[in-house]
């Protein structure tokens, strides 16, 4: 297919209107899980290192496992969420309602048809006796979890494009991580494996999203240096190779 071929209109609203949803899961619907292959499978092609392919999805419908993972979501997720809602402002409606909203999932998670979790094989310390072996003279911790979320990261985003684009919503959380050996023993994740996060997996309801308030780019984009203005040129050229 030629470039000129794609509806970018349909892409980019795909793009623009991917949210995470929690409150609008249909907690009573169920998702077949052919079609969560068929987004995973979309998923396996996202770009990663050396094409190492060292992602690995573990998918639980069982609803014994999901309410044992619900209920160890909630005692880490309540502490923290309280913490970071007492820090926001009264009057700032927007993240009180995304605190709000992360405490429905959580008193909900059990009801959530499907629990996706994206793992990493070889995990953190792998990469960090790498990086220590060739000596770089660089902030580790930073290297490091770059490294290795860069190839979960883009693949789960794909994942959760593909549902989107079949009506099913999302959200990627990472507050069962608090407890991450808890939920090993309880799904017999090997030691040498590392969970990256928990997507919940439903179809929504309600009517169709629309893009989210953001910042204005001219405030988080620069050009060639550290806030220098990304300024939208006179005339449209193409960037490239002198």
């Amino acid at each position: 297919m030629h470039v000129d071929d794609f509806d970018r209109t349909s892409i980019d609203h795909v793009l623009t209107t991917t949210r995470a949803v929690r409150r609008r899961l249909d907690l009573d619907r169920p998702v077949p899980l052919d079609v969560v292959r068929e987004c995973l499978e979309i998923a396996l092609q996202a770009p990663n290192g050396f094409n190492f392919q060292r992602w690995r999805w573990l998918v639980i419908t069982d609803p014994s496992i999901r309410a044992a993972i619900a209920e160890i979501y909630r005692r880490v997720e309540l502490p923290a969420v309280e913490a970071l809602a007492s820090q926001v402002p009264a009057d700032d409606f927007d993240t009180q309602k995304v605190a709000a909203s992360s405490r429905y999932l959580g008193d909900h998670l059990e009801r959530v048809p499907v629990h996706v979790i994206p793992c990493h094989a070889g995990g953190l310390q792998q990469d960090r006796e790498l990086f220590t072996h060739l000596g770089y003279d660089t902030d580790l911790d930073n290297m490091v979890a770059a490294s290795t979320y860069a190839e979960i990261w883009p693949a789960a985003w794909s994942f959760m494009l593909a549902l989107r684009s079949r009506g099913l919503g999302s959200s990627l959380t990472m507050i069962h991580l608090g407890a991450e050996p808890e939920v090993a023993r309880l799904l017999d994740i090997p030691d040498e494996i590392s969970q990256a996060g928990l997507i919940p997996v439903a179809y929504f309801r309600g009517e169709d999203f629309r893009p989210a308030p953001r910042r204005p780019l001219d405030e988080v984009a620069f050009h060639d240096r550290w806030g220098q203005p990304l300024t939208r040129p006179a005339t449209s050229t193409s960037v490239g190779p002198l």
